[in-house]
């Protein structure tokens, strides 16, 4: 058994050793001082950017051309039989990744006359 003098010992030890590490943790003033003034506050505000954000359209629009410049090249290539059949999965691609693109690549009605 330990006797109670060793035991009153090592618990001053751990209670030194603790006190000495909150005083490393708060010590020296902090490198963040809160604004105080409406001033302070619009100068500490990070800036965002200024570019303006692309519309969903054309987002859209952007994502089919690249969608189709790739298809071509695999056409060319031998994985599209032909350039209708690489558009057409240009837009099944660009729509199952943005599906947000559906309302704005609607489908034309056909053009030719029936008699």
């Amino acid at each position: 058994m330990v006797s109670s003098a060793v035991r009153e010992s090592r618990r001053t030890e751990l209670l030194n050793i603790l006190n000495q590490a909150k005083v490393k943790v708060s010590s020296g003033p902090s490198k963040y001082k809160r604004p105080t003034s409406t001033a302070e506050k619009r100068k500490a505000k990070v800036k965002v950017s200024t570019t303006k954000k692309k519309s969903v359209k054309k987002q859209c629009s952007t994502l089919l051309k690249k969608k189709i410049s790739v298809n071509m090249k695999e056409m060319k290539k031998g994985r599209w039989k032909s350039r209708a059949q690489a558009v057409a999965v240009s837009y099944s691609q660009t729509l199952k990744a943005k599906p947000a693109c559906s309302r704005h690549m609607k489908r034309r009605k056909s053009r030719t006359t029936k008699h």
